[in-house]
């Protein structure tokens, strides 16, 4: 008599795009200077994908991570501008 042996689950695909992505948006929000249109989405991406690693889903933390940080970054550049506007704008300009 033979026996009936289950198939083996296949393993489950990894979800490494959330990294790719989070990494892509991260790049762009610094280098195209796009803080609130990419920053924003590159944390919140970068953050989900940080998750999947930590539940067994996803194996590039790294560049999950990365894109975590760039998009922080950005935003870090875009308060610092606007900060740097709103003095200019406050002091003035002496008028000759």
């Amino acid at each position: 008599m033979t026996e009936l042996a289950m198939p083996a689950r296949p393993a489950a695909y990894p979800r490494n795009n959330l990294g790719v992505w989070s990494l892509v948006l991260g790049i762009a929000s610094v280098v195209l200077a796009l803080g609130v249109v990419t920053g924003i989405p590159a944390i919140i991406v970068g953050n989900q994908g940080r998750r999947a690693v930590r539940a067994g889903e996803a194996n590039n933390e790294g560049m999950a991570l990365t894109g975590v940080v760039l998009g922080w970054i950005s935003l870090a550049i875009l308060a610092v501008v606007i900060g740097l506007l709103v003095v200019r704008l406050l002091a003035g300009e002496p008028h000759s």
